[in-house]
């Protein structure tokens, strides 16, 4: 009899950690200062990127997100994981992508700060976490979006960890976004891709500019350049320019008939030198 490989989940659920900062913090006459200490002892999760930046972006996140926290607490007391779900579209995004073996990984649920940003991540020497902020809700996109990072890991030899080329984090989040547009059709392109309102808009109008300033840095993989083309302003002052290069150029090349299985088995290694050859006729 032929074996079959079966996907391992794990799930974690941060909630209750998370709800013991909340309880000790929800207190009249608390400062914001004490607020964070709370936080850090207690909870300190998030998406955010490593070292001081990202402690610093947690602590603004924090102070923004308290009041919807308060609006919101029921919902989050009330919120139940749906494993079911994850492990049916881990199965859809392995057949668009051309997986066939086990992958096993872990489900951490958690709450974030209302800003809609999931991320894949190191958990041990062996597996990667999915990292699912509750407060999205059970949105079929971003699930989609994450396993493909999941996916993509294990057709592409991708390190795990916060610093890779440039050029890995344009196909990385290309392939991410187009993929989720693919399985959950229908939506406006914003909704796979957007961030801030006419983000999406702001970017295609300067496009030109954007490639031109992300095309130096496409073999770089400081920590402090992926900040800055993901989650800083890159050089034209628009947050995620590697994301939205990402959705132009592997959009271009499945209308040219390339497949998201050819795509998605492009080595690391080779990302540079692919991503470098794509833009060179664009600027």
């Amino acid at each position: 009899m032929e074996m079959v490989d079966i996907d391992s989940i794990e799930v974690i659920n941060l909630i209750p950690k998370f709800l013991k900062f909340y309880e000790k913090a929800n207190v009249d006459g608390l400062t914001q200062g004490e607020r964070w200490t709370l936080w850090e002892k207690h909870y300190n999760f998030g998406a955010i990127p490593p070292g001081e930046e990202g402690r610093k972006l947690a602590r603004s996140l924090l102070d923004k997100a308290w009041y919807k926290y308060l609006e919101n607490i029921e919902l989050i007391r009330t919120w139940k994981p749906n494993q079911e779900r994850v492990a049916e579209c881990l199965t859809e995004v392995k057949a668009l992508l051309g997986y066939s073996e086990s992958i096993n990984f872990v489900v951490v649920y958690f709450v974030g700060a209302f800003e809609k940003n999931p991320f894949v991540a190191p958990y041990d020497e062996k597996r990667l976490a999915l990292c699912l902020p509750i407060e999205n809700g059970n949105s079929a996109i971003l699930l989609a979006h994450e396993l493909t990072h999941i996916v993509h890991s294990k057709t592409a030899d991708i390190t795990a960890g916060w610093e890779r080329t440039i050029a890995c984090t344009i196909l990385q989040e290309g392939l991410a976004t187009q993929a989720s547009k693919f399985l959950v059709p229908g939506e406006p392109e914003e909704v796979y891709i957007e961030y801030s309102e006419n983000w999406l808009k702001s970017c295609k109008h300067n496009k030109k500019e954007i490639i031109s300033g992300i095309y130096p840095f496409l073999n770089n993989s400081s920590s402090e350049i992926v900040y800055k083309f993901t989650m800083g302003k890159g050089t034209t002052n628009h947050e995620r320019e590697a994301y939205f290069i990402g959705w132009e150029v592997v959009g271009d090349l499945i209308r040219k008939g390339i497949s998201y299985e050819e795509l998605a088995m492009i080595k690391e290694k080779d990302m540079p030198e692919y991503i470098r050859c794509i833009l060179n006729k664009e600027i």
